[in-house]
């Protein structure tokens, strides 16, 4: 659910923190904005099935690694509050979701375990 709401405020972020980039409609953030929406569907997913797509987690992570990269990289003129934002929000939807993918096997293997 976490990953699903930080998708959707990657996805409000940029016309919200930069007004001005909607005379250029939204040129910059064109490449940032599509990995936030992909990142918010993956979220919906693992909300809404988290045990019957185990390897949407590591996509997970893909997909935060390069919303970060993209802003990083990206030569544009955008706005310092939106690339911040971008920055952070993605990185801790990476890190969030490494944890994740890297304790689920742990943590599915005790549950099997407190069934039997």
């Amino acid at each position: 659910m976490l990953t699903f709401l930080a998708g959707l405020w990657l996805v409000m972020a940029p016309p919200l923190l930069d007004f001005g980039a909607s005379a250029h409609l939204f040129r910059p953030y064109w490449a940032a904005l599509g990995i936030a929406v992909l990142i918010l569907l993956a979220g919906m997913l693992r909300a809404v099935a988290p045990l019957d797509v185990p390897w949407l987690r590591t996509l997970t992570v893909l997909l935060a690694a390069g919303q970060v990269a993209v802003v990083l990289l990206s030569r544009a003129q955008v706005s310092t509050e939106v690339l911040i934002n971008q920055v952070l929000v993605g990185g801790v939807i990476a890190v969030v979701s490494l944890v994740v993918a890297v304790d689920s096997g742990d943590w599915l293997h005790r549950a099997d375990r407190t069934q039997h």
